[in-house]
């Protein structure tokens, strides 16, 4: 092709037909510009269409992961429901526990598990390092997306800050010693439960009862009743999150 317009071009000048040699190189330069301005125009629809994929994959496994986190907080409801009713009812036997036995009962109730909130964030991360986040063309299911994990991660340390302040409660109570060393000794029975110190067992006016009072209490409202209000609004969050992701894939079908 370029040989043709070459031959062209050089029949022109051997002619002298130099008017109509600039007028056909003026029309070959403007050929030229067509021609690299829909070259431009097919890469940048390969682009957009590349990167309409990718951003539709990425909502994909957001909602994967969405549906996968919600069916694992409905089961981690479900046993600390549970829990919540067990320590319920050890709480109830601590006001009338007399005997090192009750105790034991009490605390295998009120056992307390402090896990850590796990949401996999990975996708969400991953937008947001790629920059594919901020180059969302939904920008309102991108208002969306950044306000369910911003929930998440101060859900997260709210969570972590239980599991501390109930650790504190449990480990550095100088207090709670008393109840940590019977319980310790019942597990290992290595001394003579009569060497321990249990005038603390149905006796409010002490500070052990005390202490042990308010880690039952803690534990409950905190560790149990409060951890489900969480995964509830975490649960309820990622399903309206999801109905929009929803409706977005939809619309792109």
């Amino acid at each position: 092709m370029i040989k043709f317009f070459r031959k062209i071009r050089q029949n022109l000048l051997m002619e002298n037909k130099t008017s109509k040699y600039f007028k056909y190189a003026i029309g070959e330069v403007i050929l030229v510009v067509i021609g690299i301005l829909i070259a431009l125009q097919i890469n940048n629809w390969n682009e957009n269409n590349n990167r309409s994929k990718k951003e539709v994959a990425l909502l994909i496994n957001i909602k994967n992961d969405l549906e996968a986190d919600i069916a694992n907080l409905k089961r981690q409801d479900s046993f600390f429901a549970k829990k919540e009713i067990k320590a319920e009812l050890g709480i109830a036997l601590f006001y009338k526990a007399t005997t090192v036995k009750d105790i034991d009962s009490v605390m295998s109730l009120t056992s307390a598990l402090w896990n850590e909130l796990f949401i996999n964030q990975n996708t969400f991360n991953e937008m947001i390092n790629s920059g594919s986040m901020y180059a969302m063309s939904n920008k309102e299911l991108q208002k969306k997306i950044n306000k369910y994990y911003s929930l998440v991660e101060a859900h997260i340390e709210y969570i972590r800050s239980v599991n501390t302040t109930q650790s504190t409660l449990w480990e550095l109570d100088p207090a709670m010693y008393p109840a940590k060393l019977l319980m310790s000794q019942i597990e290992k029975p290595t001394l003579d439960l009569k060497l321990i110190d249990t005038t603390w067992i149905n006796n409010p006016k002490t500070a052990t009862y005390l202490s042990l009072d308010n880690y039952l209490h803690s534990n409950q409202g905190l560790n149990n009743v409060y951890r489900r209000e969480v995964f509830r609004r975490i649960i309820t969050a990622a399903d309206n999150l999801s109905a929009s992701l929803t409706e977005e894939l939809d619309r792109r079908q």
